[in-house]
Formats: structure tokens, sequence, C-alpha cells
């Protein structure tokens, strides 16, 4: 069997695998939640005819929680299919959701709205004292406590959708992959990560009875946020890439 490592999160290990009959798959080893809601997410997405990776074996149970998904042949997301993407995003925010969570954090249902989620998160940047200057941590929490900010509807959300995580052979979407940080949220954390550089053609998609002209504000906003949230996971699994988030925090302040 072959094994080649694939970057991932600190807390996992993820390598593509060569199969006994010569198929590809991914092999992921991480916590037995994340498995758990990963399993439930792919094979949700599948029934809803998103494009995602097919499970082959998972068990959140095992000794050592894993997952086996066939391999998913593609690039990172090319700009021609930004509209795909666009259109591919509405249909996973249709998925009904109640109240805020991240699914992979107990409890798996959350309470309150997208701002109480938003709140609850400064409350654990506030323990963070030894990675932002003082004076960018205290704007960040000031940030992050502003409930104007985060006043919008939940729907489900991939949650961390990096261009890398959603793969393309041309205009053609192959794949979306890493469902682990998937949860009920603002439809603007997926739409701020999804950062194409040139985004109109996805967001033409997307709102298709126009884009709202708060959007570059719900954008900044909701990118911030998410470099803050990586910073926050990052940091309470023991992870070490955390003084190379400051930077990027320190540029997402300047469109806020």
């Amino acid at each position: 069997m072959g094994y080649e490592p694939l970057s991932g999160f600190a807390a996992n290990t993820v390598a593509a695998v060569t199969l006994e009959s010569g198929a590809r798959a991914v092999f992921k080893a991480a916590a037995a939640r994340e498995v758990e809601v990963e399993l439930w997410a792919l094979r949700t997405m599948s029934q809803r005819g998103i494009p995602v990776p097919e499970v082959l074996a998972g068990a959140p149970d095992a000794e050592i929680p894993y997952l086996l998904t066939r391999f998913v042949p593609g690039e990172p997301i090319a700009p021609e299919a930004a509209s795909e993407v666009g259109r591919l995003l509405r249909a996973v925010h249709s998925l009904p959701v109640q109240n805020a969570a991240f699914y992979k954090e107990a409890p798996r249902t959350g309470e309150g709205s997208w701002a109480d989620q938003v709140a609850r998160l400064a409350e654990r940047l506030a323990l963070i004292t030894d990675v932002l200057p003082p004076p960018l941590h205290t704007r960040c929490l000031d940030l992050l406590l502003d409930a104007t900010r985060w006043d919008h509807p939940c729907v489900f959300v991939h949650g961390d959708l990096h261009p890398r995580h959603v793969l393309s052979s041309g205009s053609r979407i192959t794949g979306i992959i890493d469902w682990a940080d998937c949860g009920a949220a603002s439809p603007w954390l997926d739409l701020a990560r999804m950062d194409l550089g040139h985004p109109q053609a996805m967001l033409d998609a997307y709102f298709p009875d126009g884009i709202p002209a708060d959007t570059p504000t719900h954008l900044a906003n909701h990118r911030l946020l998410y470099l803050l949230l990586a910073l926050i996971w990052e940091y309470e699994c023991g992870g070490d890439w955390l003084h190379e988030r400051v930077p990027g925090i320190e540029s997402a302040l300047t469109t806020t």
C-alpha cells in the first residue's frame, strides 16, 4: 500500500494512499468527534447532490478514529469554476439548521444566534494573551463583541472553504473536501473564506437577485473572524503556527 503524507490540521494525520486494488484514497486519523462529523457531512452532502469524496470506510469509535475516502482528482479551484462554486454554495447553505454551532465542538447543537457564538469565541480568544500584541488583542476582542457586525441568520456552512478545499477541472467542480469544520454559522463565513481574488462570478451566482451593497463589509468582517477562529483552534490543539498568523490578522484589521 502506497502512503504519501498530506498537509492538514496540526492535530490530524492525513495521507494519500494506494489500496491493494490500485485505487487511490485519502486516509485521515483525527479525534473521534471530528471523524463522526465529517462522515455525517459527506453522506449528507452526497445525498443532496454536492460533489464530495466518496466514503470508503470510517470508524469514529476505533482505537484510532479514522476516515477513508476515495481520492478526488482535480486542482485547487480554477477561476472559470467560480460561478459553479456560487451555485453549489447556495445548495450547501440551504440545509436546515438550528442555532449556531461548530459541530466538532461540544455541544454539537449550539444555542443562540451567530452573534452569541462569536461572543463565545471572544471568551476563548481572551485567554490567548501571549500571541497577539496587547493593542491588537484588545481591538480584536472589541470587534468580536460588537454584535452589530454578526447579526446574520445561521445556515449550514462548510466552515473552512479555502480554495484548496474546492477541486476543479476547468469549469467543473470535481469535489469539495475537508468537512470537519462544518456547522451552523453565518453564510458570510464561507463566502469570505472562499477568497478567489476576484470573486464577482461566485457572488453573482450565489446572489442571483443581485449582490447586496454591504457585501464588502460582511466579507471583511468574516475574513478577520476566520483568521481569529483559526488562531483559537491552533492554540487550543497545541499547534506551532501561531505567530505566523499575526501578520494576516493585522492586515485584515485594516479593512474592517
